[in-house]
């Protein structure tokens, strides 16, 4: 009777496994490379709704990602016109869909073009270099007319993070135990559970099950504190470092490295390539690192004849008002930089 029992119930294990191995291989992305992300670190098929935000507000602010992984993205692949590149200052993970600046941007430039956000958080010129390899890549469909890279304040913290190593820049940024440059996680087990959960026909069915909960109750309050990167807090360093001349010429010499990366790479969409400077707070520590950095981009500019927006000498942010923490804009900053880019591109464009 026991072993009876026990035979029935490895059929059926057997059979409910059989199933699943089925329904992954044909539903799942395991076996297709455009939709297979690997181990990368890009939320998919987010959405998320904020009623506990960092700066003052009446209303709660919903994050989407995309099935591709793009931010605040309800257009087909081959509508885009502009693809933007940057940080988390692009990505705006604490702002509402409909007011994040690349948004407000869409709608101010002159020209009805379709504006794709490519914003992850805490990378530096050297992942947004390789992100073409390791993102763009995949969607054949995908061939903008133009590519603006918003850029400055995290190759500037990255800048001071190093001060003291000084180790080799190539291998990307580190943070929490993530390299947010190659986007994946240090360790082999965190690599293989994102791997798992970046092809798992299931896990994306919880996705969009979760999503259109959210999106029903919409008062949901889906977590009740914001999440930072701890980089967005790195502490000034002590008076005692100084940017020697050597390390400054060599953090210069990987900084153009990868824009002139950039630039070729830029050439296979055969899209205008545009960069722009960033700007904090006023009284923020990183500012005198993100001037060298902002200085960097505009000589490359000057030097290679690429399009480069100065935002940091022609924006003006009210400090209590516009960032919420001396580096991230509330809604109020992000409108600013949204309209300020749109004039620069509706006047040189």
């Amino acid at each position: 009777m026991l072993r009876k029992y026990l035979n029935t119930i490895i059929i059926n294990l057997t059979v409910l496994l059989t199933g699943l191995i089925i329904i992954e291989l044909v539903f799942g992305t395991w076996l297709y490379r455009s939709s297979n992300f690997n181990n990368l670190l890009i939320p998919k098929q987010q959405t998320n709704i904020m009623e506990s935000l960092p700066y003052v507000s009446n209303n709660i602010a919903i994050y989407t990602r995309d099935k591709n992984g793009f931010r605040a993205n309800n257009y087909s692949l081959n509508e885009i016109e502009i693809l933007i590149l940057g940080g988390s200052t692009t990505e705006e993970r604490e702002i509402d869909d409909k007011l994040i600046w690349t948004k407000v941007f869409e709608k101010k430039i002159n020209k009805n073009y379709q504006v794709l956000n490519a914003g992850i958080g805490g990378q530096t010129s050297y992942g947004h270099k390789n992100l073409y390899r390791l993102w763009f890549s995949r969607f054949k469909e995908l061939k903008p007319k133009f590519m603006i890279v918003y850029l400055g304040i995290n190759d500037a913290l990255f800048l001071v993070e190093n001060m003291k190593k000084q180790h080799d820049f190539s291998k990307g940024r580190i943070i929490n135990a993530s390299n947010r440059d190659l986007i994946k996680n240090e360790k082999f087990f965190s690599n293989t559970i994102q791997y798992i959960k970046n092809n798992s026909a299931i896990h994306s069915l919880y996705l969009v099950i979760k999503g259109n909960i959210l999106s029903r109750k919409y008062r949901i309050n889906y977590k009740n504190k914001p999440k930072y990167f701890d980089a967005y807090f790195t502490k000034s360093p002590s008076k005692d470092i100084v940017l020697d001349s050597y390390y400054l010429n060599n953090f210069y010499n990987y900084y153009k490295k990868n824009i002139i990366d950039i630039i070729e790479i830029n050439k296979i969409y055969d899209s205008t390539l545009i960069l722009s400077t960033q700007k904090i707070s006023n009284n923020h520590w990183l500012n005198p690192y993100l001037e060298i950095v902002n200085s960097f981009t505009l000589k490359i500019c000057k030097e290679k004849n690429l399009i480069c927006f100065n935002l940091h000498d022609n924006i003006n942010f009210i400090d209590q008002i516009d960032f919420y923490d001396g580096i991230h804009t509330s809604p109020s900053g992000s409108l600013k930089i949204g309209e300020s880019l749109a004039f620069f591109f509706n006047k040189e464009l």
